[in-house]
C-alpha cells in the first residue's frame, strides 16, 4: 500500500484551571520550623516574609549611646523564630511613633486574626498599657477608633488576647513601649487555585481521508475514554496501534486513561466491486465505485502473476463511477484492480 500523509484528529496537552472552595488554613507562629527572610529594611523599620504573610516592625535605628555619637540603633532581645521585636522611635524624623507591627497577606488577600500573645519589654504598670489593633481594608481603617487589649504590666510579661478579627487585608498593632509578638494565630479563608492536567487522547488516522475518529481528546486521570471510527466508502477498518503495536481491532475501543496516549487509527481500501457489461458497439464496458481510492486498471494476456501492465483504455467517470470502455479484440485479455 503507498505511504499515506497521517491526519491528525485531535491534538494537545492542556492544563485546565480550576478554583475550588479551600478549607480555612490555621497558621501558628512562631516556631523553629518556620524560616523568615528580609524583605526591606531601613533605619527604622524592617519587614520579614514567612510563608505567605508579611511582618513589618519598627527599629530604633537613629539611637546614639550619646549625644553626637554614630547611630547605632537599639540591642534587640528576640529574635526569629521566638517572635518579632518591635521598638518604639525615639530619635530621628520618625521619633513618637510608638513601637508598631503590621501584618498582611504578600498576595494582599483578606485573612483572619483569632488570637496572638504579646511580651513587655519594658513597664507600662505605672501609666497602663494597651495593644492598639487597626484593622484595615485596602489602605484604609477598618474602623473609627482601634481595638484596645489590656497589656499593663512590667518588661518581661506576656499577655494572650483574642481579638476574633474576620476578613481584613491588614492588622496593624501598636503599644508605646518595646514589645514583641510570641505568638499568632491566622486563619486563611481564601480559595485556593488549584492546578489539574488532564491526559490527553490523539488520534491518528491513516491513509488520510479513508475515515474518522470520535472521542479522541482530553480527559481527567483514572477515566476511560470510547474511540469509535467512521469509515468512508471504499474502505474497512483495519486495527489500533500505539507504539507499533497493534492493541485492538475492534472499530469500537474503550481505552483506560492513566497518561497521554497517541494511537494510530488504521484502514484498509477495500475490493472494488468491478462490473463487466457489453455495449451495443460489442465493446466491453469496466465499471467501478470512483471513491476517491486510485485504483489502476491493469490487463494481461494471462491470468498469471506475471506480465501485468497499466492499461491504456482512457478512464471517465460516469455519475458515481469509473469507466473504460475495451473495444472488440482478438483473444482473451483479462484485467484487473491494483493500488499504486
Amino acid at each position: 500500500m503507498k505511504t499515506q500523509t497521517l491526519l491528525t484528529v485531535a491534538v494537545t496537552t492542556v492544563a485546565l484551571f480550576f478554583a475550588q472552595l479551600a478549607s480555612a488554613v490555621t497558621n501558628v507562629f512562631f516556631n523553629a520550623l518556620q524560616t523568615a527572610t528580609v524583605v526591606s529594611s531601613n533605619v527604622t523599620a524592617v519587614t520579614l516574609r514567612s510563608g505567605d504573610y508579611l511582618f513589618a516592625y519598627t527599629v530604633d535605628g537613629y539611637w546614639a549611646v550619646c549625644p553626637g555619637c554614630t547611630a547605632t540603633g537599639r540591642f534587640f532581645s528576640v529574635f526569629w523564630p521566638d517572635g518579632i521585636q518591635a521598638q518604639a522611635v525615639t530619635t530621628g524624623p520618625s521619633v513618637g511613633i510608638g513601637a508598631n507591627i503590621t501584618i498582611k497577606r504578600v498576595d494582599g488577600k483578606l485573612f483572619d486574626m483569632r488570637a496572638f500573645t504579646g511580651k513587655l519589654l519594658a513597664n507600662t504598670a505605672g501609666t497602663g498599657g494597651a495593644f492598639e489593633i487597626m484593622p484595615q481594608l485596602n489602605g484604609e481603617d477598618a474602623l473609627n477608633d482601634p481595638l484596645m487589649f489590656d497589656c499593663s504590666g512590667y518588661g518581661g510579661q506576656s499577655f494572650q488576647h483574642t481579638p476574633m478579627l474576620a476578613s481584613y487585608d491588614t492588622y496593624k498593632i501598636h503599644l508605646w513601649v518595646d514589645w514583641a509578638l510570641t505568638a499568632l494565630t491566622l486563619i486563611d479563608t481564601n480559595a485556593s487555585t488549584s492546578v489539574t492536567i488532564t491526559n490527553t487522547i490523539t488520534v491518528n488516522v491513516s491513509p488520510a481521508g479513508a475515515g474518522s475518529v470520535t472521542g479522541a481528546g482530553n480527559y481527567p486521570g483514572n477515566s476511560t475514554c470510547t474511540l469509535i471510527v467512521a469509515v468512508n466508502p471504499g474502505w474497512g477498518f483495519q486495527n489500533w496501534t500505539e507504539n507499533g503495536a497493534q492493541i485492538s481491532a475492534s472499530p469500537s475501543y474503550v481505552l483506560a486513561v492513566s497518561s497521554n496516549r497517541t494511537l494510530i487509527a488504521s484502514f484498509v481500501p477495500l475490493p472494488p466491486n468491478l462490473s463487466v457489461a457489453r455495449s451495443a458497439t460489442n465493446s466491453l464496458v469496466l465499471s467501478w465505485p470512483a471513491n476517491g481510492i486510485p485504483f489502476v486498471l491493469q490487463e494481461n494476456p494471462s491470468a498469471g502473476n506475471t506480465g501485468w501492465s497499466d492499461s491504456s483504455t482512457p478512464i471517465t467517470v460516469v455519475g458515481a463511477n469509473n469507466q473504460a470502455v475495451i473495444t472488440p479484440l482478438s483473444g482473451i485479455r483479462f484485467f484487473r484492480l491494483k493500488l499504486p
